[in-house]
């Protein structure tokens, strides 16, 4: 155990290892990927653009197994949406947890729940990396980011997009989640940098 093959990175292993049915497809649009997130129940989208070249967007709510094991009454059977998994051309290495949602109704603290969820999803993903592909490094060293992306039903004349937190705190803990807002698209720089 310990190996770490050089040929094949992190997002290999997730593209292999996940069902294509939980991946969701990256477009190209001028030379960078972008990626249309649809909120399961309102089916309202949200374009993601400018992601690295080396990118998984997972659909995280797919993951069911929490339903069957746990009770639920800490929020523990709860999931974001999405998570997207990058590299990027400088080295950075980000994961990047998403709930998405038609209207801005959830309790704050409903939507740390979910994001606490998907970040138990990725650990668990790192889990499976290290023990069944025999990774020692397999999705270490990411910095997380957390994003509550509402009222996809915006009216475009009022678009806007507004931080749930105060401005300078940085959105790595689920608790400090960045809030965006009537925004059909977002530019994958605004989801990683500090709020503004």
């Amino acid at each position: 155990m310990g190996r770490r093959v050089s040929l094949v990175n992190d997002i290999q292993i997730l593209q292999e290892m996940l069902n294509p049915d939980a991946q969701v497809m990256l477009q190209s649009r001028q030379g960078r990927p972008s990626v249309q997130l649809t909120d399961s129940q309102s089916g309202m989208t949200v374009e993601i653009k400018g992601l690295p070249h080396n990118s998984i967007v997972i659909r995280a709510e797919d993951f069911e197994n929490p339903l069957t094991i746990f009770n639920g009454s800490r929020g523990e059977r709860k999931r974001a949406d999405f998570v997207i998994v990058s590299n990027d051309e400088r080295g950075k290495k980000w994961i990047i947890c998403i709930e998405t949602q038609e209207m801005d109704s959830k309790l704050a603290s409903h939507v740390i729940q979910q994001l606490k969820g998907a970040s138990c999803f990725v650990s668990y993903c790192r889990c499976i990396g290290k023990s069944f592909w025999e990774l020692e490094e397999f999705l270490d060293d990411y910095q997380y980011r957390f994003v509550s992306i509402t009222d996809l039903n915006f009216n475009r004349s009022k678009r806007r997009t507004q931080p749930f937190h105060s401005p300078g705190e940085l959105h790595n803990r689920p608790d400090l989640f960045l809030k965006i807002s009537r925004s059909p698209t977002i530019y994958f720089r605004k989801l990683i940098n500090l709020a503004s």
